[in-house]
């Protein structure tokens, strides 16, 4: 990997940076033009050459040589001749356009550098990118080092990166142009222009290195008064025992000042480096405009060639100061460059090392003195010795599970071998390409979830023409029993009625065929049904105000409380006043309830009604109420308490706080609020309706048109599978699946339980149609009989293929036929036992 950022950038985009002089070579131009427009202009403003009475050449462009009358001048361009009153205003017009077409120039100049810098972004991390996908996952930390420069550290240098050497051409370009321009005009000024300038680049310079010494000191000074502080926490106890905190005072303060003594130094320092810096680059255009108006004394030097080397110093002492400035730059840039190759370097060396043969469909797992670590787990394999032919079904069985997953992972290839040698079909697994050995021996348990849908995690990694993959994507949600849960989320879902309004129609008609199929079930009783004149106790009492479901932020439940439209309905209704002592009954019990329990406990976020942050207010509100304070409420407080109130949900929290007259009085309330909702509202909530589609609410309560008793054991399955039957009666089945694929996963897996995490990671595997499909953690935390049927699903379809099962220990039903070999760990170490089945067995 390039790593000169100059010609890291002229490899990566030749063409652009030929366009890139090409501009900068025009800038110069128009430049020069600009001096000579300034020139004349000044001259005949200040009455040389006859003043503006006089007709001139425009843009006459000639070198008279020093001492040299001006008839023995060169002339390069013999320019226009125009008239006085014509030279005047083009000359005028000029100076004002040079500046206009140099900033157009210079637009495209930039968007040049812009597009370069991407180029070598992305060329640079696609270079890391190669790298670290064929390097061995054994190198994390050096992946993790390349990573964070390829990322953050590329990602913040790359307008540097772009420009790293157009910017230097064009800086030097314009003061080597200024530099020129002044000699050509009078060799003095140029050599004083010339002294100025180098000093000026002396004082830069200093003053950049000044500067990088003082942020170090600052940094320091932070880590020493970090220190100082830190010892002042520690002595707290004996600061409060012995009643010495005159001395600490004195003691800290005198600490913090010496650890700043240092940094006001480097400051000092760098103080006068960036006055000497502003002074001397002030004084190239000020010298020149002394000393060409003492020369005009003796020589012949005009107004016009004074103001225009002014013009041009001032020009050649920016870019003095700019140049400094970015070389400090391109150093950093380099740095980084440097510490990312030297990175690279050896990954690059060991994946080139690897990834370069291909396994066979079928062979033999053969494992020669093999010994591995993993440092994440601590397990420790030594000594293996396998001979395993595949196709054939093998269980990795002990009673502490990291020696049979670290086997497991050395069997699939992910970790290398320490020692010895592991082969499949007589290639070694860790110079397999690790593509090529993911499709053929396929390792499923450790689940990343990505962001996107519950189809893109199932689908991730694999690849085949959509119909196919729709196919064997149902196939493995099958095998691995996960189409309880896509159905599930099918049913938790929304589905928008104008984009398939035939799907929607066929929900609301299935309504009543589920209502019919629970009452002949004599499970009618398992649903609370949404009924306009009833009061639905399994939802909560703002669901029950509202009924219906909120669309967008108006009425959403965490803002219901604060709505005004909301509050003027409570308080027609008289339910401000019980609302808020229903709420101020839920804090004082979760006050009560939680008082043992930390901030940060699963327990808290889980069933408390308010969050940890909000604790300490709820808490000092039950305080002052309980001490009978009442002129200390305030309107926030009775909204916070209604808040809470309408989140109360009978059934669910059974606190006993809502009596049926209240339910009465938001039976009420609610024909209010549909009746009194102005229009503008209207669009902020979807009533429910039995003849209509709800598109805000779920798929399961359109098809149920109520609410699933939540204090009724077993409820849900029954329903739900009451549900089921009749969407697959209808064919409605798939299509409730397929949005429940097109729900988005949570990446951390929160909404998601361990074996459902699992088994996401074993579909993936099974789509892929492995030669030989490696299964760990798919048993986890499943009951005796889900582990075996997942058992005998994955073995019936890996008939002729290969299967290696991580288990803590095997069931008859999962040995019927017995497996090929199972392997025991016995004091850590792998014993085989060998059996033998008819392959013909697995398929009845």
């Amino acid at each position: 990997m390039e790593r000169d950022p100059l010609r890291l950038a002229w490899k990566t985009s030749p063409f652009r940076h030929l366009v890139g002089f090409g501009l900068l070579a025009l800038a110069g131009l128009l430049i020069l033009v600009g001096f000579h427009l300034v020139h004349d202009v000044v001259d005949r403003a200040t009455g040389g050459a006859g003043g503006w009475d006089a007709p001139a050449s425009f843009l006459r462009i000639a070198i008279v040589s020093p001492g040299a009358p001006p008839s023995d001048s060169i002339v390069l361009f013999p320019g226009i001749l125009l008239g006085p009153e014509a030279f005047a205003v083009a000359s005028i017009v000029g100076i004002l356009l040079v500046p206009l077409l140099l900033g157009l120039l210079l637009v495209g100049f930039e968007w040049l550098v812009v597009g370069i810098g991407l180029r070598m972004l992305t060329k640079t991390q696609s270079a890391a990118l190669d790298v670290i996908l064929k390097v061995p996952s054994a190198s994390h930390d050096e992946i993790a080092m390349v990573t964070a420069l390829a990322g953050r550290g590329l990602a913040r240098e790359s307008g540097v990166l772009g420009s790293s050497l157009l910017m230097p051409v064009k800086l030097g370009g314009m003061i080597g142009l200024a530099c020129t321009y002044v000699f050509v005009m009078d060799w003095h000024l140029g050599a004083t222009l010339a002294m100025v300038l180098a000093l000026g680049a002396i004082a830069s310079a200093r003053r950049s290195l000044l500067r990088f010494d003082a942020t170090a000191a600052r940094h320091r000074e932070g880590d020493e008064a970090e220190n100082v502080f830190e010892g002042l926490e520690h002595r707290i106890p004996a600061l409060r025992a012995h009643g010495t905190a005159p001395y600490e005072r004195n003691r800290v303060r005198e600490a913090l000042v010496r650890s700043h003594r240092p940094v006001m130094r480097w400051e000092y320092r760098l103080a006068l480096a960036e006055a000497a810096s502003a002074a001397v680059l002030m004084i190239a255009p000020l010298s020149i405009l002394a000393l060409g108006a003492w020369f005009s004394q003796e020589r012949p030097i005009t107004a016009g060639t004074v103001a225009a080397c002014v013009l041009a110093a001032a020009l050649a002492a920016y870019g003095t100061r700019e140049v400094v400035q970015w070389h400090r730059l391109t150093l950093r840039a380099r740095a980084l460059l440097i510490d990312l190759g030297k990175g690279l370097g050896p990954l690059k060396l060991r994946a080139a090392l690897k990834g370069k043969a291909g396994l066979p469909d079928s062979g033999a797992l053969v494992a020669e003195g093999v010994s591995a670590y993993d440092p994440a787990s601590g397990a420790r394999v030594t000594s293996v010795n396998l001979n395993i032919a595949f196709p054939s079904h093998v269980a990795l069985v002990g009673d502490g599970d990291a020696g049979p997953r670290l086997l497991a992972a050395l069997m699939s290839g992910q970790i290398p071998p320490s020692f010895g040698r592991l082969t499949y079909g007589g290639v070694e697994l860790s110079a397999a390409d690790p593509v090529e050995r993911s499709r053929r021996i396929a390792f499923t348990g450790n689940t990343v979830l990505i962001e996107g849908s519950l189809r893109d995690n199932l689908l991730y990694g694999a690849s085949a023409p959509e119909a196919e993959l729709r196919h064997r994507l149902s196939e493995a949600i099958a095998v691995a029993g996960l189409d309880r849960l896509t159905h599930a989320r099918g049913l938790s879902g929304t589905l928008d009625p104008e984009r398939e309004p035939k799907l929607a129609a066929a929900i609301v008609e299935a309504r009543r065929a589920v209502q019919a199929a629970l009452a002949a079930e004599g499970i009618d009783r398992y649903v609370d049904p949404f009924s306009a004149t009833r009061y639905n106790r399994y939802a909560t009492i703002g669901e029950n105000l509202l009924f219906g479901k909120p669309i967008g932020d108006s009425f959403q439940e965490d803002r219901l409380s604060s709505h005004p439209f909301v509050r003027a309905i409570l308080e027609a209704n008289e339910l401000t006043k019980p609302l808020a002592r229903i709420g101020l009954s839920i804090a004082t019990s979760m006050i009560e309830i939680f008082s043992d329990i930390p901030d940060g406990s699963p327990l808290f976020e889980r069933f408390s009604f308010f969050s940890a942050a909000d604790r300490p207010y709820f808490q000092d509100l039950v305080d002052r109420r309980n001490e009978q304070r009442r002129s200390d409420q305030t309107s926030r407080d009775r909204e916070r308490l209604i808040g809470l109130a309408l989140r109360y949900n009978e059934s669910r929290h059974r606190l006993g706080l809502l009596e049926p007259s209240m339910e009465e009085q938001i039976l009420v309330a609610r024909a209010d609020f549909a009746r009194m909702l102005p229009v503008s509202l209207k669009s902020s909530i979807e009533f429910y309706d039995e003849g209509r589609f709800c598109a805000a609410a779920s798929i399961q309560d359109n098809l149920l048109f109520g609410r699933i008793v939540a204090d009724q054991a077993g409820a849900l399955e029954a329903v739900q599978e009451a549900t089921r039957q009749v969407l697959t009666q209808r064919g409605l089945d798939g299509e409730v699946s397929r949005i429940g694929l097109d729900t988005p996963v949570d990446p951390q897996g929160d909404d998601l339980t361990l074996s459902e995490v699992a088994a996401i990671d074993l579909v993936r595997g099974l789509v892929r149609r492995p030669s030989i499909l490696v299964v760990q953690r798919a048993l986890d935390g499943l009951p005796g009989p889900a582990a075996d049927r997942l058992v005998t699903n994955l073995r019936r379809a890996f008939v002729g293929r290969g299967l290696i099962l991580v288990t803590p220990s095997i069931s008859p039903a999962m040995d019927q036929p017995p497996f090929d070999a199972v392997i025991y760990f016995e004091r850590g170490e792998p014993v085989v036992d060998r059996r033998t089945r008819p392959l013909e067995a697995l398929s009845a």
